[in-house]
C-alpha cells in the first residue's frame, strides 16, 4: 500500500487561530445577543476559555449551542455569517512554528484541506505564506451542507474525490487538533471500504491519524485515539516519512 494524500484540520492544526476567532464569534453573536458586552459567554473572555469550550464539545454547532446558548435555527444562521465575517477580518492566523519549512518538503504531492472555517479565509491566509499552492482544495463549512459538518465524513470524501486521488490500495493521512477529527477521518476510512465492498474490489484503504497537542489539545484524553500523537510540527515530517517508507 503507497502512501497516497494528505489531508489536514486547518484551525489549531496548521494555525493558531484563535485571537481572530474569538474576535469574528464576537461580532457573530451580536446578532442575536445585541448587548453581548453585557452579557459575555465565559468561553469567550480569555484565550485559555475558549479554548477550554472548543475542545469540550465536538463540533462547532454544540459550541453555539452550549457554551453561546443559541437555539439549532440561529446556530445555522450563524453558520452563514461565519464565512463574511472571517473575510472583513484583515488579520492573518500564524502559521505554527516549523510548517512553513515541513510543507513544501514532504514527500506527497496531493494535499488538502478539511475545515470548519471558511474556504476562502484559508486560502488568504496560506496565499500570504507562500503555501497555496501546496492545498489545491479546500473543503470549508460553506461546501458540505449544515447537517454534514465533522465528524459526518462528507468533507473529507469530497476533498479526496476532488484531489483525483486514486484511494484503492492506498494509506491515507488526516492531521487534526481534536477529538471529533479521528472520528471524521474513520468514518471517511469506513466508507471508503463500503465502496470498494459494494464494487467487488478485493483492495483496501487505510487511512492514519495523527493528533496534534501543540495547539492545547491532548489527543492522549480523546475517546478515540489517534494512531500518533505529536507535540510539535517537525514531528509530522518524521510520522510522513516513516509511513512513506513503509
Amino acid at each position: 500500500m503507497k502512501l497516497k494524500a494528505i489531508l489536514w484540520d486547518y484551525d489549531g492544526t496548521l494555525v493558531d487561530s484563535t485571537k481572530k476567532n474569538i474576535r469574528v464569534t464576537k461580532e457573530i453573536l451580536k446578532h442575536f445577543i445585541p448587548e453581548i458586552k453585557q452579557h459575555m459567554p465565559i468561553a469567550l473572555t480569555s484565550i485559555d476559555e475558549y479554548q477550554k469550550a472548543n475542545y469540550r464539545y465536538k463540533n462547532w454547532k454544540e459550541l453555539y449551542e452550549h457554551a453561546y446558548g443559541l437555539t439549532m435555527e440561529q446556530i445555522e444562521e450563524a453558520g452563514k455569517l461565519w464565512s463574511p465575517y472571517q473575510l472583513q477580518d484583515d488579520s492573518n492566523a500564524e502559521l505554527f512554528e516549523g510548517l512553513l519549512d515541513i510543507i513544501p518538503r514532504l514527500p506527497v504531492k496531493s494535499q488538502g484541506i478539511c475545515s470548519q472555517n471558511s474556504a476562502q479565509n484559508i486560502e488568504k491566509t496560506l496565499a500570504s505564506y507562500g503555501l497555496a499552492s501546496f492545498f489545491p482544495v479546500i473543503i470549508g463549512v460553506d461546501e458540505v451542507g449544515f447537517g454534514e459538518q465533522k465528524p459526518n465524513p462528507s468533507g473529507y470524501l469530497k476533498c479526496l474525490s476532488k484531489l483525483g486521488v486514486d484511494y484503492e490500495d492506498s494509506i491515507l493521512v488526516y492531521i487534526g487538533d481534536h477529538a471529533e477529527d479521528v472520528v471524521f477521518a474513520k468514518n471517511a476510512e469506513k466508507c471508503l471500504l463500503e465502496y470498494l465492498r459494494e464494487k467487488n474490489k478485493i483492495s483496501t484503504v487505510k487511512i492514519i491519524t495523527i493528533g496534534v497537542n501543540y495547539s492545547g489539545s491532548d489527543a492522549t484524553t480523546w475517546a478515540v485515539k489517534p494512531d500518533y500523537v505529536v507535540t510539535s510540527p517537525k514531528e509530522i515530517e518524521r510520522i510522513i516519512t516513516e509511513i512513506n517508507k513503509n
